[in-house]
């Protein structure tokens, strides 16, 4: 992933020498192929996510979603109650702000290691080792769902905020590593090179021409993985760790649905203001969107944009991250003696023996098979969803251009907040709690996760898809109307091929991540590897975890390749 800012598009590739040019004939052949497999993938999907007697509704559950509806407009306000929910929201601020400081620790540092500007040309032969172990390490470790790596560690530190502090920090420090090594790779070397010639000692060159340079954009994607840290938090209240997703799991077995409907209100609110900040921040100091950060894409160059200072929301947000780091971790009671204990090492050494070797659950190859190709069905359904709600909702999610003027501008206005308020409640309300909704319309499977997974990734692809399409070059469109061709057809030439490719890519890349996140609504009685991971584990059955962990990996990963050809199909 390389990310600059205010620079001219790079130019094009060299032909790659002994490999010819594809031809137009090819590409098309290329594309259709793709296409092809797409389709047959999602036909296959459909069929395999009916159930054999073709039942889908379940009629008893209905009379639960009507009661859950019925007290949307009577929410529980009672003081102790009301407590209890402005307590949990200050759980959750701090565990992700907690999360979120020891997954940049960990990216900084990888990224560094990672990173080929910090290193000679060719380095010796044990840096090469222990990097290219290091790359396996994270790649293995972002591949494991935050979740997943909550539930292990409950079962040695127990009910600990160090457990949702580590199930955040892992994860989203693996993934921040890689983008970090690439942000330092962008950077121009000679300056390193020319003070580590003079005899600079390696660390300090790097401090001196590596951060500086770097440093917007760290600070850019440090806000915006907070903001990601926020919701995954929520999750991680399924395993207990305290939070606004921990309260609502109770609610909602309690079937308390007056206390649910506040809970979500106060989620929705609080995702709403995190989201306006990161968003001011983001773009103050490195005018970088979260469509930039999710795929790598450079910033569209937006000539009409003149520099400016630091506002005083970012100065205040900067000056006031280490003092409320310290505070979450007062808040939280965060102590890292649990690691070091007595108690700690034995159940940590006695879960890793557990751990290996693996073996297969009860059934063979065929059940943890099944489950994987569970997994995918239900994912490849979700992203179906998602990308409904992205073309229905998305271009009216777009941000209303400045140039717009008359009396349909404040229509427009008033459709876009609607619009980004729909799918802020669809990405802020967690999958578990879209899947236990889920499970009482529909019988347990695929479709209830799916459609979980569905409503929760359209929130997010919406947003992405939307920002992409904010920072379109209007310029094609305006020629040929100004050349006499009608409004629709122009908005049709011009700017529907963009907007396909902008969907597209972003449609492959929450697959990716949307494959990974069926193991969430496995864990609360859907299909997959995800509910098979959660029988596993609450029978104690770790050499069959093992197992399951180790599928889950080689979906991931066959995912992530097949996702990056086609993507670079589509591209060429």
């Amino acid at each position: 992933m390389t990310l600059r800012l205010d620079t001219p598009p790079p130019p094009p590739p060299a032909p790659v020498p002994g490999r010819k040019p594809a031809s137009g004939r090819r590409v098309q052949l290329h594309r259709l192929a793709a296409l092809t497999a797409v389709t047959a993938l999602l036909a296959w999907a459909a069929r395999h996510a009916l159930p054999p007697g073709g039942e889908l509704v379940n009629q008893g559950g209905l009379a639960l979603l009507d009661d859950i509806a019925a007290s949307a407009l009577h929410p529980s306000l009672a003081p102790d109650f009301l407590a209890v929910v402005l307590k949990a929201t200050a759980m959750t601020l701090a565990l992700a702000l907690l999360g979120t400081a020891g997954a940049l620790m960990l990216g900084l540092t990888g990224g560094l290691i990672l990173c080929n500007v910090a290193w000679s040309s060719s380095p010796p032969w044990p840096v090469r080792a222990g990097r290219l172990v290091l790359r396996g390490a994270l790649v293995a470790i972002r591949s494991v769902h935050e979740l997943v790596w909550a539930l292990l560690f409950v079962s040695v530190l127990g009910l600990n905020p160090l457990v949702a502090v580590l199930a955040l920090a892992l994860p989203f420090g693996a993934q921040s590593a890689q983008v970090f090594a690439e942000t330092f790779d962008s950077v121009p070397d000679g300056p390193l090179r020319a003070l580590r010639a003079a005899g600079a000692k390696r660390g300090s060159a790097l401090a001196y021409t590596l951060l500086p340079g770097t440093a917007p954009l760290l600070l850019s994607y440090s806000f915006y993985r907070f903001e990601c840290a926020l919701r995954s938090t929520v999750v991680l209240g399924f395993a207990g760790v305290g939070g606004l997703g921990f309260e609502l799991t109770v609610s909602l077995q309690s079937r308390n649905w007056d206390e649910v409907w506040t809970l979500i209100a106060a989620l929705l609110a609080l995702a709403g203001l995190i989201e306006l900040w990161s968003n001011r921040v983001r773009s103050d100091v490195a005018v970088v969107t979260c469509a930039d950060w999710s795929v790598g894409h450079e910033r569209s160059h937006d000539e009409d944009r003149s520099p400016r200072g630091l506002s005083r929301t970012t100065r205040w947000s900067l000056i006031l991250v280490i003092p409320a780091t310290a505070l979450a971790w007062w808040w939280t009671g965060l102590s890292p003696a649990g690691l070091t204990s007595d108690r700690t090492h034995d159940l940590g050494a006695r879960l890793l023996s557990d751990l290996w070797p693996p073996t297969l659950p009860e059934g063979g190859w065929q059940v943890l098979a099944g489950a994987a190709l569970d997994s995918v069905a239900m994912a490849l359904l979700a992203m179906v969803i998602a990308v409904l709600i992205t073309m229905v909702v998305g271009p009216w999610a777009s941000r209303p251009r400045a140039d717009r003027r008359g009396p349909a501008a404040g229509g427009r206005q008033a459709l876009w907040w609607a619009a980004q308020s729909l799918l802020l409640a669809l990405r802020s309300i967690p999958p578990t709690v879209w899947a236990i909704i889920a499970l009482l319309a529909l019988f347990p499977g695929i479709l209830p996760g799916a459609l979980a997974l569905g409503l929760y990734t359209g929130g997010i692809l919406g947003r992405l898809v939307a920002e992409a399409w904010e920072t379109m070059d209007l310029r094609p469109r305006e020629s040929l109307r100004n050349t006499g061709v009608p409004r629709a057809a122009a908005a049709a030439v011009a700017m529907a091929p963009p907007s396909a490719n902008h969907l597209i890519t972003y449609t492959l890349y929450r697959f990716e991540i949307c494959v990974r996140d069926t193991a969430i609504v496995g864990v609360v009685g859907a299909a997959g590897l995800g509910r098979l991971l959660s029988e596993r584990l609450a029978a104690f059955d770790f050499p069959v975890v093992t197992s399951i962990l180790l599928a889950s990996l080689l979906v991931s990963m066959s995912v992530e390749v097949l996702g990056r050809r086609l993507r670079r199909t589509l591209r060429a």
